[in-house]
């Protein structure tokens, strides 16, 4: 199914979205472009490369409360948040970061144990893709290319969206894109010229090339596993490095949390918020033992937990080339050249 609305129509579509449910989409803010829950349709953008932060937060806020309980002087009463997510939309989703949601899903959903906040948003959310311009360079620190994903790729989207000079086009990727496409009357049927134009723009998106050196899952995780003991290779790689967390708050497929309590007097929250591997406090034991007490030692865990790790448990690199970690690295670490110079060795 292929829908289309005129470019200037775009306040009509986000009011229609909106309508749905929750909406998130890019707004312009004072620095940086970024996902916002949007109560004014005139806030959203859509001439931006990519969003300062990854959309996960609509599926695994930085914050977040499990239980609620209040202290009592013989008992403790408590009750689980309950799953109440709305039905949502997230609009102009990347390729990059729609394919994060994926390799997410394999640690929320396919680990054993569902993660039942994280599977109630996703379920109840519809993610609208948003091809990257073919015409426009790439952004140097990106290389989502390397890993398989193209600059119009459909994986991860329910909705594909295309801008041409003139209109948007959108296209039907699963079930839920399509049930949604046909609630939306703001849209018109495309023509056989649209659904042409709409693949030629995606075969386009196709040859974009953001780096040149292809990562292999299991080729490079294999390597990773003989360079794990080179300290020479860590310490060099990771001089620079201040270990201030930013790579992993910005990035798409970083997960890791920690839990802790909060109370005031008598009532409290127990609360899952991010945590980062590269802070140093994130392996200290009770004892005062700490198994990686260097930098370049938490960075190699990092490295090797994307390139191997997760490849030997998901069969999937936890990467999907966005760039975000080296654009936000205040001493410009460049995870790909990391990975470049290892598979050299």
């Amino acid at each position: 199914m292929l829908k289309k609305i005129a470019l200037e129509k775009l306040g009509d579509l986000v009011s229609a979205l909106m309508e749905k449910g929750p909406l998130y989409a890019p707004v312009k803010g004072e620095k940086a472009v970024d996902f916002q829950e949007i109560t004014n349709p005139a806030d959203v953008i859509l001439d931006f490369y990519n969003t300062a932060m990854s959309p996960k937060f609509a599926f695994f806020p930085q914050s977040e409360d499990l239980i609620r309980y209040r202290l009592g002087k013989e008992a403790t009463e408590s009750e689980a948040v309950s799953l109440d997510a709305k039905p949502s939309v997230i609009l102009g989703v990347r390729p990059c970061d729609a394919k994060s949601f994926e390799i997410m899903d394999r640690h929320f959903l396919g680990a054993g144990i569902i993660d039942p906040y994280w599977n109630d948003k996703r379920e109840k959310t519809t993610i609208i893709g948003y091809a990257f311009d073919p015409s426009t360079a790439a952004d140097p620190a990106d290389f989502y290319n390397t890993l398989g994903i193209s600059a119009s790729d459909t994986a991860g989207s329910d909705i594909f969206m295309i801008r041409t000079d003139k209109h948007l086009l959108f296209k039907g990727i699963t079930e839920k894109g399509d049930r949604l496409l046909k609630e939306l009357s703001v849209l018109e049927a495309g023509s056989k010229t649209d659904e042409k134009t709409f693949e030629d723009k995606a075969k386009k998106g196709g040859e974009v090339k953001t780096r040149f050196m292809e990562i292999q899952d299991k080729a490079v995780a294999g390597k990773l596993v003989q360079v794990f003991n080179n300290k020479e290779f860590w310490e060099k790689a990771t001089a620079a490095c201040i270990s201030c967390g930013a790579c992993t708050f910005v990035c798409p497929t970083c997960y890791c949390f920690d839990i802790s309590d909060e109370t005031l007097f008598r009532d409290g929250v127990r609360k899952r918020f991010w945590d980062a591997c590269m802070f140093t406090d994130f392996t200290l034991e009770a004892s005062g033992h700490n198994p990686r007490p260097r930098i370049f030692q938490r960075y190699r865990q990092k490295v090797c937990h994307k390139y191997s790790y997760h490849v030997d448990k998901y069969g999937c690199i936890s990467c999907v080339g966005c760039g975000r970690c080296t654009r936000s690295c205040p001493v410009n670490i460049d995870i790909y050249s990391i990975i470049e110079s290892a598979s050299k060795l």
